[in-house]
């Protein structure tokens, strides 16, 4: 009884330093998602007619951002953008952006330190427009994109501010739970010299074993926050709390079954291999500058 007294005190800790940050970011997501998603739809569309190719790459990989939507709801936007001429290298920087990073998990990121989410923002950013360059690089005149099954037109349900603020709710709540309750119980039996050791001794090492260990716990960007910030207190790198931010949400099972409805097989493992190298170089120089600090 003592310990689950121990275990409920230490949950209730947690929950009060991020509730704040959780509840900032599903109102802005909502507000977003109810007011702008239809306006940065047809920014997009505009994009297809700029003049200069790496402009509208950067317009693109910062509407994935500011997109709330999950990538259930992002997949047929990008289909329907598709479907109206929109160059493939701007849905991918598009994609890429809007898997890294949202308005909700951008908020909630400042628990972990104003540092941290700026570089987290700069780094979603970054990987969508990389992705775009590459694309129109080396993909230009192929078709990694496959729209067939999605109908021509879906029109969505009509929402209000409050009935997506309550399905954010409902959603991402049990997720935040577990991850709370992940990090009461580290907090209460893991020793903080295992995670010094793990991830402090050996820089290097900690990026891809961060990178590896996101594919089983990224589970919700939400739910993960505590847990990141319980390791980064007991020694994890700020590089290594990033690969595994980076590459959690492009390689949890629910985005990689959404991404694989508008990829081929060939072209499904080019995304992969890009999400992982991005996340384990950009670790690796978040390390290397920081070691120059």
């Amino acid at each position: 009884m003592y310990e689950v007294k121990i275990l409920l005190s230490g949950i209730w800790f947690q929950f009060k330093q991020i509730a704040p940050y959780w509840a900032s970011g599903l109102v802005a997501g909502s507000l977003v998602s109810v007011y702008l998603s239809d306006k940065i739809t047809n920014r997009m569309t505009r994009l297809a007619s700029g003049s200069f190719w790496l402009v509208p790459l950067c317009a693109a990989s910062f509407f994935g951002i500011v997109s709330p939507l999950c990538m259930y709801g992002t997949v047929p936007i990008i289909a329907a953008l598709g479907r109206k001429n929109v160059p493939q290298y701007l849905l991918a920087a598009f994609m890429i952006s809007s898997i890294l990073l949202n308005p909700n998990i951008f908020i909630l990121s400042f628990a972990l330190g104003v540092n941290i989410a700026l570089i987290r923002l700069f780094l979603s950013l970054l990987g969508g427009i990389l992705a775009g360059v590459l694309v129109y690089l080396f993909f230009k005149n192929r078709e990694i994109f496959s729209f067939k099954h999605f109908a021509d037109q879906e029109k969505k349900p009509q929402k209000t501010f409050f009935s997506d603020l309550f399905r954010a709710f409902r959603i991402t709540l049990p997720y935040l739970l577990f991850g709370i309750t992940l990090t009461a119980v580290f907090d209460r039996y893991i020793p903080p010299d295992w995670i010094s050791g793990m991830f402090g001794a050996k820089r290097g090492l900690g990026v891809l074993f961060a990178t590896s260990l996101s594919i089983p716990l990224y589970a919700c960007g939400g739910g993960t926050i505590p847990l990141i910030r319980a390791w980064m207190l007991a020694g994890m790198g700020a590089g290594d709390a990033m690969a595994f931010m980076l590459a959690g949400p492009a390689l949890k099972v629910n985005n990689l079954s959404a991404v694989k409805m508008i990829f081929s097989a060939k072209y499904f493992l080019v995304y992969l291999a890009y999400c992982v190298l991005f996340a384990i170089i950009s670790g690796w120089i978040i390390e290397f500058f920081l070691s120059l600090g």
